[in-house]
């Protein structure tokens, strides 16, 4: 937590929310605008930047797990006046097995923002799982992730089978899972220019997505 006193320069980590990213900020505009979350979900809370701007951009309740004691001081000191938030240092699977199983996300739309990364231990498989079987409304992100027709957007690789593509999802990015990128190249992109990908499977709100302007239906994902 004293690094929140320390550091005033890391409030603002990765230039600011999304890693910086201006237009994957307007994708997640559109998106709200598109979709009635009624709640957020952020695993890999990191410093709270991200979570802050969950927060104000929706008015709906965040919850967000960090795992690593160090962060989790950061961010505590950082959203412990922001109304709405929720924070736990836990593990993300674990975290999520615990809101589904306290039933604590009111029905409905449910926006998932997956970013605990950086670890052996690889989460993403399981807490994507989690989400599709709980949350049927669950509309997933999951940053730092391919572009497969834009090498310029970044992405985490940690070895063999763990580099985060369409391949390392396998089937949960396969009908009737639609998935989505960025409309946008790499090049047009500001900030750390790391990709994402959008994954959601029910029938009411994959139309809406369709529409939006700020996203690409991957055409592998068919029909």
């Amino acid at each position: 937590m004293l690094d929140y006193w320390r550091q005033p320069g890391w409030r603002a980590s990765w230039g600011g929310p999304f890693n910086g990213q201006v237009f994957r900020q307007q994708l997640f505009v559109e998106l709200c605008s598109r979709v009635p979350f009624v709640a957020v979900v952020e695993t890999g809370t990191y410093r709270g930047t991200t979570t802050m701007y969950f927060r104000r951009t929706t008015r709906v309740p965040v919850h967000s797990f960090e795992s690593k004691p160090r962060h989790y001081g950061f961010a505590r000191a950082h959203l412990w006046r922001a109304r709405g938030v929720y924070l736990y240092r836990e593990d993300s699977r674990a975290g999520l097995a615990r809101l589904a199983a306290v039933e604590a996300l009111p029905s409905g739309p449910v926006f998932f923002y997956f970013d605990a990364h950086g670890q052996a231990d690889l989460p993403l498989s399981e807490e994507v799982d989690l989400a599709f079987a709980h949350w049927p409304q669950a509309v997933i992100m999951i940053d730092d992730f391919a572009v497969p027709d834009d090498p310029g957007y970044a992405f985490d690789d940690y070895g063999p089978g763990k580099a985060l593509t369409l391949a390392y999802l396998g089937r949960r990015a396969a009908p009737p899972v639609a998935v989505w990128f960025p409309a946008c190249t790499s090049s047009t992109e500001t900030g750390e220019r790391r990709g994402c990908v959008v994954l959601a499977r029910d029938d009411a709100l994959v139309p809406l997505i369709d529409r939006m302007r700020t996203l690409r239906r991957w055409p592998a994902s068919g029909e």
